[in-house]
Formats: C-alpha cells, structure tokens, sequence
C-alpha cells in the first residue's frame, strides 16, 4: 500500500477538526501551533495523534512550522500540492523502477534458472535413456553381474535404483512371457529379478509364490546359466517339495535343481543309522507319540511315579485317566488279556474287525508275532482294494489272506474269483484263502494251527510268543492327550537342542502358575531323559536330533549329500543360490542350518519367500523372529512384497486385510469377482418338522446339509473347515460312537449318508490347520464362534517354560483364522 501524501494528512485533519464554524480560530491560532511546539498541554485524542504524528513525517521541517498556515491555505482550496508531496513522487518513481528493473532481472534469473534446469532434465534423460540402453545387454548377457556392472557406470546415478530395479523386473516379466508357461506379475517379476545379497519376498495369501520359486530357478538356469547342482530349494514338508518338483519337471525336465525338505537334506548328509520316529497325523502315523506314551505308561505303571501322575490326569486330563480304568489297562496280566480276548470287534492288536473268522485269524498272526497290514491299499485297476490282511516278505512281495466270509452269494463268489485271479497275476504274491467252512471242520484252535502250517509252507516265520510277551504287546494303548502333550514338550526341548540339565536349570528358575504347571513339567524332564536314553539303547532318532547332528557335521566340513541311493549327489560348499519355501515357518534349527551353510559357504545366496500372517506352527516350535528380523540374520538383506491373490474374492481379500489391519501391507485381490462371505446363525435356523423327526435335538446336521445341498446345486465341490478335530455341537450320530471318536472323519461320513452317492466325493472335511495352502470353490466353516476362534487350548500353560505367552497364541489364533 502507497503512503499517504502531506495533502491527504491535512485534509484528515481538517476533517477530524470538524466544528470550524465555532473553532476556527481556536484551531489555527491555538491548537495548531501548540502541535507545531511540541506542546502537550492539549488533550489530543488517539485518532488526532496517529494523524498529527504521520503529518510530521511527511512535511519537510520547514513546511511544518507553517502548519497553521498551510491548513487555513488548505481549507481556502489554494493549497494545491506541497514541495514534500512532489519530492516523494520522484523517489517514488525512482524506487518503482528500481523495483521493476529488480523484477525484471529476478524473472530473466529465474528464466535462465529453468532453462538451466530443463537443460539438465534434457541431459540427464539422454543419459538416463543412454543408461537404460547399456543396462538392457548386461541384462541379456550378464544378468547376474549387472548390479555391480551397473553401479560403476557414471550413467547409473541417472536412473536411480527404483528405476534400475523396474528395468530388471520388466526384463523379467517379459523373459518369462516368451520362455515359461505361466508368466509372472510385477511382483513376482520383481522378486526373480532380485539377486543381489539375502532376498526375503513377503508373499501374502493365495499370490503365487510357488510360481515365484520355480520361475526363480528356471530363469537362473536357463538365462544366467547357473548349474542346477549349484541351486536347493527347500520346503517344510514333503507335499511341497513334491509339487515344486513337479512344476520344475515341466520345465526343465531333467535338469532339475536340488529339491528337499530340511529333514530330508539332514538325511542325506547323516544318513543315520538309527531308525528315525516320527509322527504324520494326516496319515495316522505316529511312531513319536506311541514311543513317548510306552514310556508314560511305565510311570502310570510303577510305584513311584504312578499318584502323581494320576493326580496330574485327574486335574488336567480326566478324560486320559478315564480310558485306563475303562480299558482295564491296570488289570493283571492273565484277567487283561481274558478281557481283550473276550471283545467282540476288537483284535488283539487293536484292530476293529468285522467278523469272528478274521477275529481268529487277527489274533492268531498277532500271537505268533506275525507283521500284518489289516485291509492295507492296494491298487487295482484304478482304485484302492483292501485284502483282509497283507503280510510282507520284501517291497515287491508276500502273502494275502482273504476271509471269504459269504460264499455261496452269486456276486461275492464271482469278486472272490476275480480276487483270484488277480493275485496269481501278481508275481512275488502267494495267495491264502479261508472261509467259516474252515473254522466249523476245525474250531477256533485247529484253524489256527492250519493258517500257522500254510504260513510256515510260504517261509514266514512264526514263533508263538509268551503270555508274557504277548501282555506287553496288548497293553500299549493308543496315544492320549497326555501323552500328546508330552510328546509336544519333548519336541520344543529337541528343537531348541536342550540337554536334559539345561532342562532342568530352565525349570529350576521358571515360576509356575500352578500346581498342574509345575508338576508337568517336573514330570517331563524325567520323562525327556528317559525318552533321550530310549533313543539311545534302541538304536532310534528322531527328526530334530537328526537335524542338530546335520548342523554340527556341516559345520565339520561334511557337506556333501547324497540321495536316492547315489543318484542324486550334492555339495553344500559349492551352492550358489539357496531358495526357502514357508519361510515364516523357521524354527531355531533350520536358521542353525542356513547359518552352517554359510558359514562354510559365504559366498552363497539365501532366498526366502514366505508370509507372516499365515505363521500357525508356533505350538511346534515354529518362530515367527526369523522372519521379521530378517536383515538379522542375514546379509546385505532387502525385503519385497508379492500381494496380489489370485484365489479369492474381492470381499474375501477385503475381509481377510482388515482382520490384519495395521500389521503390514495387505493383499490386493486379481479378480473383478467379489465372491460371498455369508454369516448362518444357528439359533435362527428354523428346521422342518421332518428335519426334527430326522435328527431329533441335532441342529448342525440339517443345517450343514442345507448348505451343502445349495453349494453342489450351484456346481461347487466343498470341504467342511474345524478349527478342532471334533465339532462343538451335538451331533445325532445313530449310532454307538463313543465321544472319543466323533471325529471330523466321523461327521463327514455321518453327513455323506444323507446324500446320494454321486455326490459324495464332492464333499470333504479338514481342520483348518491342515488344510493352509489349498482351496476350494465352497468352504464352510462349521465353528466360527469365539470358543473356536481364537482356542486357548488348555495345554499351553505347559509352554510357559518355552516362553510362550497368551498375547502370542491370540496372535496366532488371528493369522490362523485369516
């Protein structure tokens, strides 16, 4: 804003001086002049001295002291401009073209200033554009050399390394176009395209990191020329390897690269002799929990341990105490096995038969110390067939007994013919065969002695064992709760490498919670000792002692491995690339393993893709550490995310991002499908009276037959998901089941029932631990309630020692449930 001239001042005056008819003279000859003197006798008020104050500093001196005269000219109209006012002007002027000149030159700076900066931009595209074409044959010719090619050429700091790495990535999403069968997104181009130092790639639900692996290592053989024995991948289970190994045969046919679990490298470089133990539940195998529970049963048994263990149960484990008593495991010998001998579907060896003849025949074989296989899988033509009982005289051969309990019936005696038929067929295979004629013309004891006779003419040996023997045969029960929890707490101390004493030191400075805690634990570092010496003097291991005894030969220096008889060989000293599946799943062993390798192995590269929000094997030893402190661990580490889901929903991916919500970036979902999450609550079911007279007070088996009615009309296969191997409903099960095996098998054969036959293939069940990784078009979830989601399971406490903690299980209860 310009400054306001002497004239404008003085006409602010005058006009505040507004009473001149009465005052004039008191203003001009007065008031005026005491202003001129300085006099402050008069009372100006705040508006007069703002004015009076700008005046002086416009008025030269000399046209101050005529201030009464200047107003009164003023007032008169003859004052028409001030010598002041017009000396302003022109330094007015004189500073407005100095300003203008000041504009001027800063725009002429500022034009020179952005030509200088789009000169700049000009040169740094062209080199830019200069840089991408010399990166683009390093690419070509070089790949695995081209990071520190690259980083020495002046041109590099012109692209910068975001673009750098979009360079690559798009190198090799459009390598994998032209060379694979299955091309890759951004991501996962990006994460192949990553081989510089320790890669950890987080790979969120259902984004293709298998995809990523395998094309990983084809490209590194097929277009960086690295050797397939220089290249491992390792996965956490069997099923994994052999689907990475299958993927990989498509492509690469017979060059393919190293493919193992952990355990199986541990194999191949021990190769024990110990006879390893181990557990598989999904397929009923469960060497480690029998061997544990044969050593409970010792302590259920003798004098010293037996209260306190009972006491345990019955605090903790009533149901496991209630299946000694009810079994009669506590009997004496010769009333126990009267006992087992009296049951009517059961065999001596825990087999459920289905009639008296293979009763006899089940009993017979398991006295005379016989191996069988009841009903065992056989492929035939296709399909599974079950002969009644399979002995084994070597992998290829030996001898089939077959109870044809119906002869006469036209269409059993034609199956039985064919069955027949079809074991002479088979070489290495003698065939048996006996019917009730047989146990009628002989009795229970001669028929016997007829089935040992025929044995013995095929060379099986057969030696009638003790009563003795045969009683500590029979008394082995099935796996408990008890025992699974301890065979759990023995596993989380091999896992860790615990010695017995340092068991011990953990247990003496753990604090209990309870007196159940406590004495589990004091138990189980009597039992663990137990368990390691059981090891010992029966010439057996288990897999986490022979992954420790792998770590400490690695780090010996005995790195070779050898597999499948010799046929594949390997060299851990001479491995370039190491890639990781299920990486979130690491426990204290496998990352001892990676640091053994490396240790003699510097110069190899470690490649891990997995997921924290699906890390679900803390309760086996699992730590979810090794992953979220990654660049701990590892060398030079960078971290890269792979996020679209190619198997779910909109709503679903939508649903599973907020569950995670603020826990690390979510996942985006591929298909423009939204797909349905729908909420059924069981109270607001109305069943039909036909469904009442159907399932009486059972509500969740007419509701689950609606569903999967619906979803199978709809062209959906489905599987019924549990978060436990037992539904928490009732269940009319119309039948004598016992509580103990209302399995989830049980329910899904209980539901098939009601549905036709063509149908029921199309319906399966799992719980939702066993079932991570796979899919289906239709999932029912048959327990989304809060005693299910998040489970506390009541053992934890026991894991206390092992530092596990509430917050931690909820947390994996929540990455189980997304």
């Amino acid at each position: 804003m310009l400054a306001e001239t002497g004239l404008e001042l003085l006409d602010k005056l005058i006009n505040y001086w507004s009473v001149w008819e009465t005052n004039a003279d008191y203003y001009l000859t007065i008031l005026a002049p005491a202003i001129v003197r300085g006099d402050s006798s008069h009372c100006l008020s705040e508006r007069e001295k703002m004015i009076v104050a700008k005046l002086r500093d416009s008025l030269s001196p000399e046209e101050w002291s005529r201030l009464p005269e200047l107003i009164a000219q003023r007032r008169a109209g003859t004052l028409k401009l001030l010598a002041s006012d017009g000396q302003r002007k022109s330094e007015s002027i004189t500073a407005g073209q100095k300003r203008v000149r000041k504009l001027l030159a800063e725009a002429n700076q500022r034009d020179e200033v952005e030509q200088v900066r789009r000169q700049q931009q000009h040169e740094a595209s062209v080199r830019k554009e200069a840089a991408r074409r010399k990166l683009l044959p390093i690419l070509q010719s070089d790949f695995l050399g081209a990071d520190d090619t690259f980083a020495r050429d002046p041109d590099a700091r012109f692209m910068g390394k975001a673009e750098y790495d979009l360079v690559k990535a798009d190198f090799v999403r459009e390598w994998s176009k032209n060379n694979t069968e299955k091309p890759l997104d951004q991501d996962q181009a990006a994460a192949v395209a990553a081989t510089t130092g320790d890669i950890q790639v987080v790979a969120r639900a259902g984004s293709g990191k298998t995809r990523t692996l395998v094309t990983r290592t084809i490209f590194l053989q097929h277009h960086c020329d690295v050797s397939p024995d220089k290249i491992l991948l390792l996965a956490f289970n069997r099923s994994a390897a052999e689907h990475m190994m299958a993927e990989l045969k498509s492509e690469l046919n017979d060059h393919l690269p190293h493919v193992m679990t952990f355990h199986a490298l541990a194999y191949a470089l021990v190769h024990p002799e110990e006879s390893l133990i181990y557990d598989d539940i999904p397929n009923e195998h469960l060497a480690l929990r029998r061997e544990v529970q044969e050593i409970v049963d010792e302590y259920v048994r003798s004098s010293e341990y037996s209260y306190r263990i009972r006491d345990l149960m019955l605090a903790h484990f009533r149901d496991d105490w209630e299946q000694i008593v009810d079994g009669k495991f506590q009997l004496p010998r010769d009333e126990f096995l009267a006992y087992r001998r009296s049951l009517p579907r059961e065999s001596l060896g825990g087999d459920f038969i289905k009639s008296y003849g293979e009763k006899v025949i089940a009993n017979a074989l398991f006295e005379h110390d016989i191996e069988y296989t009841y009903e065992a899988n056989y492929r035939w033509d296709g399909t599974n067939y079950r002969p009644d009982f399979m002995i084994r005289t070597g992998r290829y051969g030996g001898v089939i007994i077959e109870y044809f309990g119906l002869k006469g019936d036209p269409d059993y005696d034609t199956m039985s013919e064919e069955k027949r038929e079809f074991w002479a067929s088979q070489k290495g295979w003698k065939f048996l065969e006996f019917t009730p004629d047989d146990l009628l013309t002989y009795g229970a004891e001669g028929f016997t002695k007829l089935l040992i006779q025929e044995l013995k003419a095929e060379n099986i040996p057969c030696r009638r064992l003790s009563e003795d023997a045969i009683w500590e045969k029979v008394r082995a029960r099935d796996p408990d709760c008890f025992s699974a929890a301890m065979t759990i707490f023995i596993q989380r101390c091999r896992k860790l490498n615990w010695s017995p004493e340092k068991l011990q030191r953990q247990a003496a400075t753990h604090l209990a919670l309870s007196w159940s805690e406590g004495e589990f634990i004091d138990i189980g570092s009597i039992i663990y000792r137990d368990y390691l010496d059981r090891l010992t003097s029966r010439g057996l291991e288990d897999f986490d002692g022979l992954m420790w005894e792998a770590i400490a030969r690695i780090r010996a220096g005995k790195t070779r491995f050898i597999r499948r008889r010799g046929e594949e060989q390997g060299e851990l000293s001479k491995l370039d690339f190491v890639m990781i599946d299920e990486f979130q799943d690491f426990t204290p062993a496998f990352a001892a393993m990676i640091d053994a390798i490396r240790s003699i192995n510097p110069k190899v590269r470690f490649f891990g893709v997995g997921d924290d929000w699906q890390a679900i094997n803390g309760f086996a030893g699992s730590d979810l550490k090794f992953f979220t402190d990654f660049h701990h661990y590892f060398q030079d580490a960078s971290r890269l995310y792979i996020r679209t889901n190619y198997r779910s929903g909109k709503s679903i991916v939508s649903a599973s991002n907020a569950l995670m919500h603020g826990k690390g970036p979510g996942a985006k979902a591929h298909t423009q499908a939204y797909g349905r999450i729908e909420v059924y609550n069981l109270d607001e079911i109305q069943l039909s009276l036909r469904e009442i007279e159907t399932h009486h007070r059972d509500e969740i088996t007419p509701a689950v037959l609606r569903l999967v009615r619906y979803f199978l009309d709809q062209g959906h296969d489905v599987v019924l998901l549990c978060r436990r191997n037992a539904l928490p409903w009732y269940v009319d099960y119309k039948d004598n089941h016992s509580r103990r095996t209302r399995t989830l098998d049980c329910f899904l054969h209980h539901i098939r029932l009601y549905m036709p036959e063509k149908d029921r293939k199309r319906v399966t069940a799992s719980t939702v631990h066993s079932y991570k990784g796979k899919e289906s078009s239709a999932v029912i979830l048959l327990d989304a309630v809060e005693r299910s989601y998040p489970l506390i399971h009541p053992n934890w406490i026991f894991y206390r020692v092992f530092g596990d903690k509430i917050s931690s299980i909820e947390e994996e209860e929540r990455r189980l449930f997304y």
